[in-house]
């Protein structure tokens, strides 16, 4: 059980209570929950799997693979298996340990995460080739956590799509992720479910998308739900201001403002609807981004290390240690070429 508070008298209190009526051990201040490590800092408190990643790529055999900078190859077209599936049963575990790296420290690799996980029932060796660059990326980036340092304390999202990433059944992919105190606190990648003709109306999708948190009876606005949160903890004492969206379509953000639906898809319509609803009720509002300034582009395609380094750091993912990732893929490069140590040091000093 994990107990916070602003007030230590009323954790403490809260404490004395539930050891009266349970057997309890009091552990002290939260080192790991969950597989989770929470280190507090100078700059604020970080969430980290580090020891999960390194169990599970020793779990996987993986743990003298050589780093790699990007979760997935973007020259890779991923296809369903038309062959004998290649042992499924271990590659559904391989993408039951990643996806809850990925749900809990790790939105940087969302998208790769859910692109695999459509070829669980009949893997190939492609399918296996991606999985291993996974856990390669996730070697190298080993340390890497969410870091959240308290600033902004202001609620913010972004929102994004990938017209028909998937040449099988030509679907989109939906992409969003909400940010507060400077890190990630929910994000998903996800297939859309319904085809789309246009960029345009993919990433209307994705807008409505961002505010739905399914359920098995009902449909929930999950930004309404993520403000109503926020209005139930006792640290922000002043009227919360409306949920910023930023969306990279100016499409998109003209239908979204359109007071009339004038198109035929009736799937349209109903999350204009919704999101005309919303805004009206002061709950988000959609503001414009540029691409390369959306923090949810790397949860719909494919990204080169620059981008999914700059896109990791812009959700609240830091490392550690600070030069640690690149220090070891240095020298897994250098180890392959039978380099010593003093060869990686002296490349360091140059550049």
């Amino acid at each position: 059980m994990l107990i916070f508070g602003t007030d230590q008298d009323q954790v403490d209190t809260t404490k004395e209570f539930l050891s009266s009526k349970f057997d309890m051990k009091d552990t002290g201040e939260v080192d790991v929950i969950l597989g989770i490590k929470i280190i507090r800092g100078e700059h604020g408190i970080t969430i980290s799997q580090s020891h999960y990643i390194e169990k599970m790529l020793n779990k996987f055999n993986l743990k003298d693979c050589s780093p790699i900078g990007t979760p997935m190859d973007p020259t890779i077209k991923l296809m369903p298996n038309k062959g004998v599936p290649v042992n499924q049963l271990e590659y559904s575990r391989a993408i039951g340990s990643l996806m809850y790296a990925m749900l809990s420290t790790r939105p940087d690799i969302a998208f790769a995460v859910g692109k695999l996980s459509r070829y669980t029932h009949n893997p190939g060796l492609i399918h296996w080739q991606t999985i291993n660059r996974v856990f390669k990326y996730l070697k190298g980036t080993m340390d890497y956590g969410l870091t959240y340092s308290g600033f902004t304390s202001v609620l913010e999202g972004y929102s994004d799509a990938s017209w028909i990433t998937n040449k099988e059944d030509h679907s989109s992919t939906s992409g969003w992720v909400f940010l507060l105190g400077g890190g990630a606190i929910c994000w998903a990648s996800k297939k859309q479910t319904c085809i789309t003709v246009s960029t345009m109306e993919s990433e209307f999708v994705a807008l409505a998308a961002c505010h739905l948190i399914g359920t098995n009876t009902a449909a929930g606005k999950e930004a309404k739900w993520l403000r109503n949160l926020i209005y139930e903890i006792p640290l922000w004492h002043k009227q919360i201001s409306s949920i910023s969206i930023r969306c990279d379509s100016q499409a998109t953000l003209a239908k979204a403002y359109s007071e009339v639906y004038n198109g035929k898809s009736r799937y349209l319509g109903v999350r204009h609807s919704m999101i005309r609803d919303l805004i009206t009720n002061g709950v988000i509002s959609i503001v414009f981004v540029k691409t390369q300034h959306n923090l949810a582009d790397h949860l719909t395609k494919w990204l080169n290390r620059d981008l999914v380094k700059s896109s990791a750091i812009g959700v609240g993912l830091k490392c550690k240690t600070k030069g640690a990732t690149y220090m070891s893929m240095k020298f897994s490069r250098f180890k392959k070429l039978g380099l010593g140590f003093d060869m990686l040091m002296k490349d360091k000093d140059i550049g």
